[in-house]
């Protein structure tokens, strides 16, 4: 018999979801994730720059990209901050020389410096330059967060790329929620940046948690789709309006708060999206997960 597809009602997701963000151990998988990378820095400056490279890389295997991060946090230390606000690219450019990770190049590192410094000395903080236009505050975020990656895309970019270009994999750092994609790594920036309770640390304090969209990534996507959250099959956008829609059912105040713990549930082989006697057998979402609502597990 195939698994039951249907959505779920949010009363009958609200304990078992409650009950796992509340008994998650945080601790053991914050150090798998790439969170860790900006909760290293104590300085706000420091950490909102770490969050935003971090978040933009964060695509592929954690394993994977977190050796290429490394390598260019070491060249930006001791503080990535001083070193965006300071950089010339004749100068500082070559620190990345040896970067090079799947879409993204030297040039583009040195793009991401030459567009932060340049929004950080107009604005500030990345926190008011996300912020600038955004005179409701109450509304989606999508608006919102298009205008942020085209802060980006439209800096003056020629000393790395010549006048008027762009790279492929620049632009892959910036992706722009117009296009229809799920923009998983920059909601998983702002969740970082907005939510006030771990993992996650709260810097911006001009957003509110209830306007953040889930970061959807394959993961979430199969897990959600597992306990009827969504039923589309195409992870975009409306994808992740949906899944957060049905979530703030259950929490308006904060639906993104079940990220991280629904994630890692699945990264860490605790969900196989699939229905295992063994694997299974402690999962407090077996009450709403299709592979549980009927038929029996095969021999």
């Amino acid at each position: 018999m195939p698994p039951d597809t249907r959505m779920t009602a949010a009363h009958d997701l609200r304990q078992p979801l409650e009950r796992l963000y509340r008994e998650f151990d945080y601790t053991s998988r914050v150090e798998l994730d790439a969170i860790r990378f900006p909760l290293r820095y104590p300085d706000s400056r420091d950490r909102e720059i770490v969050a935003l490279l971090s978040a933009c890389l964060a695509y592929g295997r954690v394993d994977l990209f977190s050796g290429a991060l490394e390598g260019v946090l070491a060249k930006m230390s001791p503080s990535p901050a001083a070193f965006v606000t300071g950089f010339d690219p004749r100068r500082d450019a070559g620190a990345f020389a040896d970067f090079w990770y799947r879409f993204n190049r030297p040039r583009d590192l040195a793009a991401f410096c030459i567009a932060a410094r340049a929004l950080l000395g107009r604005y500030g903080t990345l926190e008011k330059c996300f912020l600038a236009g955004d005179d409701d505050g109450r509304g989606p975020i999508g608006p919102t967060l298009e205008r942020f990656s085209r802060k980006f895309l439209d800096a003056d970019l020629s000393p790395v790329f010549g006048r008027g270009r762009i790279s492929r994999g620049y632009r892959h750092l910036f992706p722009l929620p117009s296009v229809g994609g799920p923009c998983k790594r920059l909601n998983l920036f702002l969740r970082w940046m907005v939510r006030r309770e771990p993992p996650d640390f709260g810097l911006w304090t001009g957003v509110s948690p209830a306007r953040l969209l889930m970061p959807i990534d394959t993961h979430i996507e199969n897990i959600s789709r597992s306990i009827g959250l969504t039923r589309r099959r195409s992870r975009n956008w409306r994808m992740a309006e949906e899944i957060t829609q049905k979530l703030a059912a259950i929490d308006p105040t904060d639906p993104v708060k079940f990220d991280f713990a629904l994630c890692h549930k699945r990264m860490s082989g605790d969900c196989l999206d699939r229905r295992d006697t063994v694997v299974c057998a402690p999962c407090g979402l077996k009450t709403v997960c299709r592979h549980w609502r009927r038929g029996r597990p095969r021999a």
